[in-house]
């Protein structure tokens, strides 16, 4: 019986062969090549597996033989919907509420810690044989202010009360529930945001990406914030300005940042921002833990092993 084919669509997301040993042996799952064009890999594809590389109509119309576009994932931003709905092809992604968000904000507060240790710098104080240099921040009563409180959000508030920071937030659509909760003492709608950044010494974004959220954090909002405070950002690029952040650091009116998305991904080694002294950057791999790399594996399977058995795909977006 031949296999059924599933060409890993993007890098990184092999989950170290996590995929193909749920799957078994009747699959064979294909690693991604970044070297070569995706539509030269997809000929004999029955599934795709998709991240960050576009699905182009190109792409689809190279895979005659596709029945199921899956994103290990929630956010599905470079995928062809239209035309893939018109070739009958469901395009998946796994629900937030499937997903283990305090990975992701784990790695905010490790930026944030980042930024506040000055770890580039202390490497460098390893290499040139210093002691007791760079001097760094403590964050007990150091002032965190977030933009959203959602799925990343909540934990990180948790994780930094346990630094004894000060947590202000502001949100779409303020719940009292949620304040209560999260012991917030200040929790605003997103008018009050410029009082939160003029206030804060770290900013953290935690928003989805949207019409309305792309560009939200630009001159103006960069512009509030002290010239001794650091922007964090997990959420995705876009959302934050760059020419307004870069300038920023570059002129010393913010002490830092910490990326893990950008606004071209993967981002160019030779990006300025990537050279800035004061930007600690990762390459999207907040998500990317093995456990949590493992749970978007097994529910990919899930939908995987469905389709192909001839059910209906689950959490298809295109209504497929």
């Amino acid at each position: 019986m031949e296999k059924c084919r599933v060409k890993i669509a993007s890098s990184g997301l092999s989950a170290g062969g996590a995929l193909a040993a749920m799957l078994g042996d009747e699959f064979l799952v294909e690693e991604f090549s970044p070297e070569v064009p995706l539509r030269d890999q997809v000929a004999t594809a029955q599934v795709l597996l998709v991240r960050s590389v576009p699905v182009t109509r190109e792409v689809i119309d190279a895979a005659p033989h596709l029945r199921l576009i899956q994103r290990p994932g929630a956010n599905v931003e470079a995928v062809d919907m239209a035309y893939a709905t018109e070739k009958g092809i469901p395009v998946c992604n796994i629900p937030r509420d499937l997903l283990w968000e305090p990975y992701v904000a784990e790695h905010a507060m490790f930026l944030i810690l980042a930024l506040a240790k000055r770890y580039r710098e202390t490497q460098e104080s390893l290499r040139a044989r210093r002691s007791g240099q760079p001097l760094t921040l403590g964050l007990r009563g150091k002032t965190l202010g977030l933009i959203g409180v959602g799925r990343t959000g909540t934990p990180l508030v948790r994780m930094a009360r346990a630094f004894e920071m000060n947590v202000r937030a502001v949100k779409r659509m303020v719940d009292e529930r949620i304040r209560d909760e999260l012991g917030l003492t200040w929790l605003q709608p997103f008018d009050r945001l410029p009082e939160l950044l003029r206030e804060s010494d770290f900013v953290s974004i935690h928003l989805p990406l949207l019409k309305e959220t792309t560009g939200f954090v630009g001159t103006r909002e960069i512009g509030l914030m002290k010239p001794t405070a650091f922007l964090i950002n997990i959420s995705r690029g876009s959302i934050v300005d760059k020419t307004a952040l870069l300038t920023a650091l570059q002129e010393g009116r913010l002490a830092g940042a910490g990326v893990d998305v950008f606004w071209e991904e993967p981002p160019d080694p030779e990006d300025p921002l990537l050279q800035c002294p004061t930007v600690i950057a990762t390459p999207h791999v907040a998500g990317f833990t093995k456990e949590g790399l493992e749970t978007l594996a097994r529910h990919s399977a899930e939908n995987i092993r469905r389709v192909m058995s001839g059910l209906p795909a689950r959490y298809a977006l295109n209504g497929l």
